[in-house]
Order: C-alpha cells, then structure tokens, then sequence
C-alpha cells in the first residue's frame, strides 16, 4: 500500500478508507479491553503504591527535617548555655585572680611593714645601746681627763690642747 501511496503521492495519505477505520477502531477496542482486564489493574496498583511510597518518603523527609531542625535548636541552646557557662568560669577565675593578687599585695604591704617597724626598733635599741656606751665612755675619759689635769697641774696653753686633743680622740670613737 505504501507503493501505491508513494506513487499516487502525499495525497494518498490523507484519503479516508471506512474499512481502515472500522478495523482500526476494532483493534484500538480489543487492545484496551485486553490491557482493561489483564493489566490495567496491575498499572493502577503499581502507580498507587508508588504514589504511597513517595507519599511516605515525603512525610518521613518532613518528619526527620522536623527533627533535625529541634535537635539543631536543642544544640544551639546547649552551645548557648556551654558560652554561657565558660563565660561565668572566665570571669570567676579573673574575679578570684584579682581577690588573690590583692591578698597578697595587703600580705606582702603588712610583712614589709613589720620588717620595717622591727628593723626601726632594732635601730632605735642599737642607738639607745650606741649612746648608753658612748656615754659611758665620755664619762670614763672625762674622769681620766680630769685626773690628768689634776695631776700634771698644767698651764693654760697645756690644758686646752689637751682637751682639744681628747675631744678629737672622742670625734674619731663617735664617727
């Protein structure tokens, strides 16, 4: 039929055949009453649970995104409060940093001024003990200056630069 078509031409192609149709029509009948019966109910049930299957994904998708986002949130509370937390820990250990520093400041301010008051008592005691001997000193060589005088019974000019002398020998023992 083709030849006859290819040579009659294109025209050929568009002519109505009432027998081509009612055997076209009957064909097209047979076949779907066949795919009807054996396996339009199968199609059916495999496109249903199909749809079912990505009906399910969809809701477990959303079911686990909805989970991860409130574990997502869980975890962004808990980073929050650990912040939270390491923050409060920093400032208690400057806090407690800061409280031992001036402890030991204020220990180290009364020790050095204990030293202080004991080494100014030390120092007056040996000035006292200083000036007890130098006076006790003074007092011995005043007597044995006047008991040389007394006994050289010496002139003025004598007497004098002996003083003079003495005096310079007590200078020398105080410096």
């Amino acid at each position: 039929m083709f030849l006859l078509a290819a040579g009659r031409g294109l025209d050929a192609l568009l002519d109505v055949n009432p027998g081509l149709i009612i055997w076209t029509l009957f064909t097209f009948t047979i076949v779907v009453i066949i795919l009807k019966v054996f396996a339009w109910d199968v199609i059916l049930k495999a496109l249903d649970e199909r749809a079912e299957t990505i009906q399910n994904d969809i809701r477990k998708a959303a079911d686990v995104r909805s989970e991860a986002e409130a574990l997502l949130k869980d975890y962004e509370t808990k980073i929050a409060a650990a912040k939270d937390q390491a923050n409060g820990i920093v400032a208690e250990a400057k806090s407690d940093a800061t409280n031992l520093k001036n402890k030991m400041l204020d220990d180290a301010a009364k020790e050095v001024k204990a030293l202080k008051d004991t080494a100014l008592k030390d120092i007056e005691l040996a000035k006292s003990k200083a000036l007890a001997e130098l006076q006790g000193q003074i007092v011995d060589m005043t007597v044995q200056v006047a008991g040389l005088v007394l006994e050289k019974q010496l002139k003025a000019d004598d007497y004098k630069s002996f003083i003079e002398n003495e005096l310079g020998k007590i200078k020398k023992l105080s410096a």
